[in-house]
């Protein structure tokens, strides 16, 4: 008889389980804010075009929405590289985000990209907001720049440039420490 009721206990125990269906019931309610994003810890992405590698990005934590081709990143920390391999820049920033389909990085939130040039002299650039074009060789902002170099700063209100950074257009700028028609290496 024990054996019987036990047996029972187990039944109604196993059907109690189950959905009104047959099969296993969720074991704890979903929550609303389930939204599908994949999480990411320590992603790092080696960016590359025709089998070179043009840039190498890290982030602490990666965010991929379902249905879209974008990551977004915190802790960034982009390395970007030259057609020889060499490494003529470093950034670091709050957030970005990633589009794979245009290639095109967005860094925001204390920006800091430091490069060196062809005789090895440090540029420094700060924004609170930078973009990198991995396709079209490309870095610019829309917002305050400050760029400073061998003792020379030049603040402008947005740039563009190509990635070694010898054709650097700014807008609204003003310069301390800059000759003006000095030759193509003062900003």
């Amino acid at each position: 008889m024990r054996t019987s009721r036990w047996a029972a206990f187990l039944g109604i125990v196993v059907l109690a389980a189950c959905g009104p269906d047959g099969t296993a019931a969720p074991s704890a309610p979903v929550g609303m804010e389930a939204d599908g994003t994949q999480r990411t810890y320590g992603l790092n992405l080696k960016l590359s075009d025709g089998g070179i590698q043009k840039a190498d990005l890290y982030g602490d934590t990666a965010y991929q929405r379902p249905n879209t081709r974008v990551t977004e990143l915190r802790g960034v920390r982009l390395t970007f590289y030259d057609k020889q391999g060499k490494n003529p820049g470093k950034l670091t920033s709050r957030t970005g985000e990633y589009d794979e389909a245009t290639q095109i990085m967005i860094a925001r939130g204390n920006v800091v990209l430091v490069t060196r040039n062809e005789k090895g002299v440090q540029r420094t650039i700060r924004s609170e907001e930078l973009h990198y074009d991995q396709r079209g060789d490309r870095v610019w902002s829309e917002r305050e720049t400050i760029v400073e170099e061998a003792g020379r700063t030049f603040t402008s209100q947005g740039f563009n440039s190509d990635t070694k950074f010898t054709n650097v257009q700014g807008r609204g700028g003003k310069a301390t420490g800059v000759q003006v028609n000095a030759g193509a290496e003062n900003f």
